[in-house]
Protein backbone atom coordinates (compact mmCIF):
# COMPACT_ATOMS: atom_id res chain seq x y z
CA UNK A 1 0.00 0.00 0.00
CA UNK A 2 1.23 3.67 -1.21
CA UNK A 3 0.67 5.55 2.24
CA UNK A 4 -1.26 4.68 5.66
CA UNK A 5 -3.86 7.61 5.83
CA UNK A 6 -6.85 6.73 7.58
CA UNK A 7 -10.27 7.17 5.91
CA UNK A 8 -13.41 7.22 7.29
CA UNK A 9 -16.12 6.69 5.67
CA UNK A 10 -19.55 8.99 6.14
CA UNK A 11 -23.07 7.51 5.52
CA UNK A 12 -25.74 9.32 6.30
CA UNK A 13 -29.60 7.43 6.54
CA UNK A 14 -32.87 7.53 7.67
CA UNK A 15 -35.67 4.66 7.84
CA UNK A 16 -33.81 2.59 5.31
CA UNK A 17 -32.36 0.01 7.52
CA UNK A 18 -32.03 -2.91 4.76
CA UNK A 19 -30.08 -0.31 1.81
CA UNK A 20 -27.71 1.57 4.76
CA UNK A 21 -26.66 -2.55 6.21
CA UNK A 22 -25.62 -3.16 1.97
CA UNK A 23 -23.81 0.24 1.81
CA UNK A 24 -21.83 -0.45 4.98
CA UNK A 25 -20.74 -4.01 3.93
CA UNK A 26 -19.90 -2.37 0.44
CA UNK A 27 -17.84 0.05 2.73
CA UNK A 28 -16.45 -2.51 5.15
CA UNK A 29 -15.43 -4.81 1.97
CA UNK A 30 -12.59 -2.29 0.88
CA UNK A 31 -8.98 -3.34 0.16
CA UNK A 32 -7.77 -0.53 1.82
CA UNK A 33 -7.01 -1.44 5.20
CA UNK A 34 -6.94 1.85 7.22
CA UNK A 35 -10.77 2.57 7.13
CA UNK A 36 -13.69 3.26 9.64
CA UNK A 37 -17.36 3.82 8.95
CA UNK A 38 -19.50 6.67 10.87
CA UNK A 39 -23.23 6.15 10.00
CA UNK A 40 -25.26 9.25 11.17
CA UNK A 41 -29.09 7.93 11.80
CA UNK A 42 -30.64 11.35 10.62
CA UNK A 43 -33.57 11.19 13.65
CA UNK A 44 -35.37 8.85 15.38
CA UNK A 45 -35.03 5.72 14.10
CA UNK A 46 -34.56 2.45 16.28
CA UNK A 47 -34.98 0.22 13.31
CA UNK A 48 -31.76 1.45 11.52
CA UNK A 49 -29.68 1.37 14.60
CA UNK A 50 -30.72 -1.65 15.89
CA UNK A 51 -29.52 -3.43 12.41
CA UNK A 52 -25.95 -1.66 12.29
CA UNK A 53 -25.68 -2.91 15.77
CA UNK A 54 -26.58 -6.13 14.54
CA UNK A 55 -23.20 -5.87 12.00
CA UNK A 56 -20.97 -6.52 15.69
CA UNK A 57 -18.51 -4.54 13.41
CA UNK A 58 -16.13 -2.57 15.65
CA UNK A 59 -15.36 -0.67 12.36
CA UNK A 60 -18.56 0.95 12.45
CA UNK A 61 -19.40 3.92 14.44
CA UNK A 62 -23.22 4.91 15.00
CA UNK A 63 -24.24 8.19 15.76
CA UNK A 64 -28.11 8.34 15.98
CA UNK A 65 -29.15 12.01 16.13
CA UNK A 66 -32.51 13.02 18.22
CA UNK A 67 -33.84 14.93 15.22
CA UNK A 68 -34.08 15.18 11.44
CA UNK A 69 -31.25 17.89 10.34
CA UNK A 70 -31.11 16.39 6.95
CA UNK A 71 -28.66 14.93 4.38
CA UNK A 72 -26.02 17.89 4.47
CA UNK A 73 -25.81 18.65 8.18
CA UNK A 74 -25.83 14.80 8.80
CA UNK A 75 -22.36 14.54 6.74
CA UNK A 76 -20.96 17.72 8.65
CA UNK A 77 -21.93 16.08 11.83
CA UNK A 78 -20.28 12.58 10.40
CA UNK A 79 -16.98 14.37 9.71
CA UNK A 80 -16.94 15.79 12.86
CA UNK A 81 -17.62 12.62 14.83
CA UNK A 82 -14.67 10.85 11.89
CA UNK A 83 -11.09 10.21 12.85
CA UNK A 84 -9.62 9.36 9.14
CA UNK A 85 -7.40 12.15 7.97
CA UNK A 86 -9.24 11.47 4.80
CA UNK A 87 -12.91 11.32 4.26
CA UNK A 88 -15.24 9.04 1.99
CA UNK A 89 -18.72 9.98 1.18
CA UNK A 90 -21.59 7.16 0.32
CA UNK A 91 -25.38 7.08 0.44
CA UNK A 92 -27.43 4.83 2.04
CA UNK A 93 -28.34 3.27 -1.56
CA UNK A 94 -25.45 3.51 -2.90
CA UNK A 95 -22.51 0.92 -3.32
CA UNK A 96 -18.62 0.47 -4.15
CA UNK A 97 -16.12 -2.01 -5.51
CA UNK A 98 -13.49 -3.53 -3.38
CA UNK A 99 -10.93 -1.15 -4.78
CA UNK A 100 -12.31 2.28 -4.69
CA UNK A 101 -10.73 3.68 -1.88
CA UNK A 102 -7.59 2.20 -2.41
CA UNK A 103 -7.65 3.81 -6.13
CA UNK A 104 -8.48 7.09 -4.85
CA UNK A 105 -5.98 6.75 -2.00
CA UNK A 106 -3.16 6.08 -4.49
CA UNK A 107 -3.88 8.90 -6.74
CA UNK A 108 -3.68 10.70 -3.25
CA UNK A 109 -0.39 9.48 -2.76
CA UNK A 110 1.22 11.29 -5.48
CA UNK A 111 -0.25 14.80 -4.35
CA UNK A 112 2.03 17.26 -3.50
CA UNK A 113 -0.54 19.59 -2.47
CA UNK A 114 -3.04 17.19 -0.39
CA UNK A 115 -5.74 20.05 -0.31
CA UNK A 116 -7.44 18.39 -3.39
CA UNK A 117 -10.86 16.17 -4.07
CA UNK A 118 -10.65 12.80 -5.53
CA UNK A 119 -13.44 11.60 -7.28
CA UNK A 120 -14.07 8.62 -9.65
CA UNK A 121 -16.39 7.41 -12.21
CA UNK A 122 -19.38 6.13 -11.68
CA UNK A 123 -22.45 3.77 -12.75
CA UNK A 124 -25.67 5.47 -12.67
CA UNK A 125 -27.85 2.38 -12.62
CA UNK A 126 -31.45 2.80 -13.82
CA UNK A 127 -33.46 -0.41 -14.73
CA UNK A 128 -31.94 -2.50 -16.98
CA UNK A 129 -29.80 0.15 -18.09
CA UNK A 130 -26.56 1.98 -17.17
CA UNK A 131 -24.53 4.90 -17.76
CA UNK A 132 -20.91 6.20 -16.82
CA UNK A 133 -20.26 8.95 -15.54
CA UNK A 134 -17.92 11.35 -15.99
CA UNK A 135 -17.24 11.17 -19.45
CA UNK A 136 -13.79 13.12 -19.08
CA UNK A 137 -10.90 14.25 -16.51
CA UNK A 138 -10.62 17.81 -15.38
CA UNK A 139 -7.90 19.31 -17.74
CA UNK A 140 -5.05 21.04 -16.28
CA UNK A 141 -5.93 24.49 -14.75
CA UNK A 142 -9.69 23.90 -15.17
CA UNK A 143 -11.65 25.16 -12.37
CA UNK A 144 -14.21 22.72 -10.59
CA UNK A 145 -17.30 25.42 -11.68
CA UNK A 146 -15.92 25.00 -15.39
CA UNK A 147 -15.81 21.33 -15.18
CA UNK A 148 -19.51 20.70 -13.67
CA UNK A 149 -20.81 23.40 -15.96
CA UNK A 150 -19.08 24.05 -19.38
CA UNK A 151 -19.94 21.59 -21.51
CA UNK A 152 -17.45 19.80 -24.75
CA UNK A 153 -18.32 19.27 -28.32
CA UNK A 154 -21.99 18.70 -29.20
CA UNK A 155 -22.86 18.32 -25.65
CA UNK A 156 -25.28 19.97 -23.25
CA UNK A 157 -24.21 20.19 -19.90
CA UNK A 158 -20.59 19.16 -18.68
CA UNK A 159 -19.34 16.78 -15.92
CA UNK A 160 -21.38 14.81 -13.56
CA UNK A 161 -20.02 14.03 -10.49
CA UNK A 162 -21.88 12.12 -6.98
CA UNK A 163 -21.12 12.51 -3.52
CA UNK A 164 -20.53 8.70 -3.53
CA UNK A 165 -17.50 8.70 -5.36
CA UNK A 166 -16.30 11.67 -3.52
CA UNK A 167 -13.14 11.40 -1.09
CA UNK A 168 -11.40 14.57 0.57
CA UNK A 169 -9.16 15.71 3.83
CA UNK A 170 -11.37 16.20 6.63
CA UNK A 171 -9.61 19.36 7.16
CA UNK A 172 -10.90 20.63 3.83
CA UNK A 173 -14.35 19.81 4.72
CA UNK A 174 -14.07 21.20 8.19
CA UNK A 175 -13.22 24.70 6.93
CA UNK A 176 -16.05 24.03 4.39
CA UNK A 177 -18.65 22.16 5.12
CA UNK A 178 -22.31 21.23 3.08
CA UNK A 179 -24.64 23.75 2.84
CA UNK A 180 -27.13 23.07 5.45
CA UNK A 181 -30.93 22.87 4.46
CA UNK A 182 -30.21 22.12 0.42
CA UNK A 183 -32.60 19.34 -0.82
CA UNK A 184 -31.01 19.37 -3.92
CA UNK A 185 -27.30 19.65 -5.60
CA UNK A 186 -25.70 19.28 -2.07
CA UNK A 187 -22.54 17.93 -3.42
CA UNK A 188 -22.17 20.76 -6.25
CA UNK A 189 -22.79 23.48 -4.15
CA UNK A 190 -20.30 22.31 -1.78
CA UNK A 191 -17.75 21.14 -4.54
CA UNK A 192 -18.28 24.70 -6.40
CA UNK A 193 -17.38 26.56 -2.42
CA UNK A 194 -14.70 23.72 -2.10
CA UNK A 195 -12.56 24.64 -5.71
CA UNK A 196 -13.22 28.29 -4.18
CA UNK A 197 -13.16 29.31 -0.84
CA UNK A 198 -11.63 26.00 -0.05
CA UNK A 199 -8.81 26.48 -3.01
CA UNK A 200 -8.85 22.71 -3.34
CA UNK A 201 -7.90 21.13 -6.67
CA UNK A 202 -10.12 17.80 -8.42
CA UNK A 203 -8.54 15.14 -9.34
CA UNK A 204 -10.57 11.75 -11.18
CA UNK A 205 -9.70 8.14 -11.24
CA UNK A 206 -10.58 7.24 -14.78
CA UNK A 207 -12.16 3.28 -13.21
CA UNK A 208 -15.85 2.62 -12.42
CA UNK A 209 -15.59 2.12 -8.77
CA UNK A 210 -19.01 3.48 -7.51
CA UNK A 211 -22.79 2.35 -8.27
CA UNK A 212 -25.40 5.13 -8.38
CA UNK A 213 -28.74 3.75 -8.14
CA UNK A 214 -31.25 6.06 -9.52
CA UNK A 215 -34.87 5.05 -10.33
CA UNK A 216 -35.99 1.34 -10.64
CA UNK A 217 -33.23 -0.23 -8.06
CA UNK A 218 -34.03 0.16 -4.62
CA UNK A 219 -37.21 -0.13 -2.90
CA UNK A 220 -37.73 3.26 -1.66
CA UNK A 221 -37.75 6.74 -3.54
CA UNK A 222 -33.99 8.57 -3.66
CA UNK A 223 -34.51 12.42 -2.52
CA UNK A 224 -32.80 13.56 -5.50
CA UNK A 225 -35.64 12.04 -8.03
CA UNK A 226 -37.98 15.39 -6.13
CA UNK A 227 -36.58 18.53 -7.69
CA UNK A 228 -36.68 21.67 -5.58
CA UNK A 229 -34.95 23.41 -7.69
CA UNK A 230 -35.83 27.07 -5.85
CA UNK A 231 -33.59 25.55 -3.08
CA UNK A 232 -30.93 24.66 -5.28
CA UNK A 233 -31.34 28.10 -7.51
CA UNK A 234 -31.27 30.19 -4.30
CA UNK A 235 -27.97 28.68 -3.26
CA UNK A 236 -26.20 28.83 -6.43
CA UNK A 237 -27.59 32.90 -6.30
CA UNK A 238 -25.51 33.11 -3.30
CA UNK A 239 -22.44 32.15 -4.11
CA UNK A 240 -22.65 33.07 -8.29
CA UNK A 241 -19.20 35.35 -7.85
CA UNK A 242 -17.80 32.27 -6.89
CA UNK A 243 -18.71 30.67 -10.48
CA UNK A 244 -16.80 31.80 -13.83
CA UNK A 245 -19.51 33.77 -15.48
CA UNK A 246 -19.53 31.09 -18.63
CA UNK A 247 -19.84 28.34 -16.15
CA UNK A 248 -22.47 29.92 -14.20
CA UNK A 249 -24.75 30.61 -17.39
CA UNK A 250 -24.38 27.46 -18.13
CA UNK A 251 -25.65 26.15 -14.43
CA UNK A 252 -28.77 28.13 -14.74
CA UNK A 253 -29.33 26.66 -18.43
CA UNK A 254 -28.72 23.56 -17.94
CA UNK A 255 -29.41 22.02 -14.32
CA UNK A 256 -31.60 24.57 -12.96
CA UNK A 257 -33.96 25.34 -15.91
CA UNK A 258 -34.46 21.23 -15.86
CA UNK A 259 -35.41 21.07 -12.56
CA UNK A 260 -37.99 24.02 -13.67
CA UNK A 261 -39.23 22.02 -16.18
CA UNK A 262 -39.57 18.88 -14.22
CA UNK A 263 -41.43 21.15 -11.60
CA UNK A 264 -43.96 22.48 -14.29
CA UNK A 265 -43.05 26.25 -13.78
CA UNK A 266 -44.72 29.18 -16.16
CA UNK A 267 -42.94 30.47 -18.94
CA UNK A 268 -42.60 33.84 -16.64
CA UNK A 269 -40.23 31.70 -14.23
CA UNK A 270 -37.85 30.20 -17.63
CA UNK A 271 -37.92 33.77 -19.04
CA UNK A 272 -36.56 34.72 -15.71
CA UNK A 273 -34.56 32.31 -15.60
CA UNK A 274 -33.25 33.36 -18.82
CA UNK A 275 -32.71 37.07 -18.18
CA UNK A 276 -30.27 35.73 -15.19
CA UNK A 277 -28.43 33.60 -17.89
CA UNK A 278 -27.95 36.47 -20.02
CA UNK A 279 -27.25 39.35 -17.07
CA UNK A 280 -25.68 37.94 -14.12
CA UNK A 281 -24.17 35.09 -16.31
CA UNK A 282 -21.88 35.21 -19.60
CA UNK A 283 -23.85 33.67 -21.99
CA UNK A 284 -22.16 33.04 -25.09
CA UNK A 285 -24.59 32.27 -28.37
CA UNK A 286 -23.63 28.20 -27.57
CA UNK A 287 -25.22 28.49 -24.06
CA UNK A 288 -28.55 30.33 -25.42
CA UNK A 289 -28.79 27.88 -28.30
CA UNK A 290 -28.51 24.71 -25.48
CA UNK A 291 -30.97 27.16 -23.05
CA UNK A 292 -34.04 26.97 -25.88
CA UNK A 293 -33.02 23.47 -26.78
CA UNK A 294 -33.89 22.23 -23.23
CA UNK A 295 -36.63 24.55 -22.94
CA UNK A 296 -38.66 23.75 -26.25
CA UNK A 297 -37.41 20.16 -26.87
CA UNK A 298 -39.70 17.83 -24.92
CA UNK A 299 -37.32 15.26 -22.64
CA UNK A 300 -38.13 12.16 -24.45
CA UNK A 301 -36.37 13.65 -27.75
CA UNK A 302 -33.67 15.41 -26.32
CA UNK A 303 -32.62 11.85 -24.56
CA UNK A 304 -33.12 9.96 -28.31
CA UNK A 305 -31.41 12.77 -30.10
CA UNK A 306 -27.93 12.30 -27.09
CA UNK A 307 -28.15 8.26 -27.70
CA UNK A 308 -28.21 9.17 -31.11
CA UNK A 309 -25.27 11.66 -30.86
CA UNK A 310 -23.14 9.08 -28.58
CA UNK A 311 -23.72 6.35 -30.68
CA UNK A 312 -22.50 8.41 -34.21
CA UNK A 313 -19.62 9.39 -31.83
CA UNK A 314 -18.39 5.96 -30.88
CA UNK A 315 -18.68 5.25 -34.62
CA UNK A 316 -16.45 8.24 -35.77
CA UNK A 317 -14.05 7.44 -32.88
CA UNK A 318 -14.29 3.80 -31.50
CA UNK A 319 -11.68 4.70 -28.71
CA UNK A 320 -13.79 7.66 -27.35
CA UNK A 321 -14.60 7.22 -23.57
CA UNK A 322 -18.53 7.38 -23.59
CA UNK A 323 -21.74 5.96 -21.32
CA UNK A 324 -22.23 2.68 -22.09
CA UNK A 325 -26.26 1.68 -21.72
CA UNK A 326 -25.48 -1.94 -20.81
CA UNK A 327 -26.55 -4.02 -17.86
CA UNK A 328 -24.28 -3.84 -14.73
CA UNK A 329 -23.77 -6.49 -12.24
CA UNK A 330 -23.79 -5.30 -9.33
CA UNK A 331 -21.48 -6.33 -6.18
CA UNK A 332 -22.74 -8.64 -3.67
Amino acid sequence: MSNSLTVSVVIPTRNRPRLVVRAVSSALNQTYPWLNIVVVVDGPDEGTVAALHALGEERVKVVALKENVGGSQARNVGVEEATGDWIAFLDDDDEWLPQKIARQMDVVATLKDKRAIVACQFVERSGETARTYPLRSPEKGETIDSYMCHPRGLRSGGELLQTSTLIAPRALLLDVPFRRGLKRGQEFIWLVEAGTRGAATLHLVPETLSFFNADGFSDEVRISKKPNWQSFYGALQTIRHLFRPDAYAYCIATRVLTDAIACGESMKVKLSLLEDCLLSGGATPKCLVVYLYIWFMPDVTRRRIGKQLRALKRTLNPRARLPRETSVTLPG
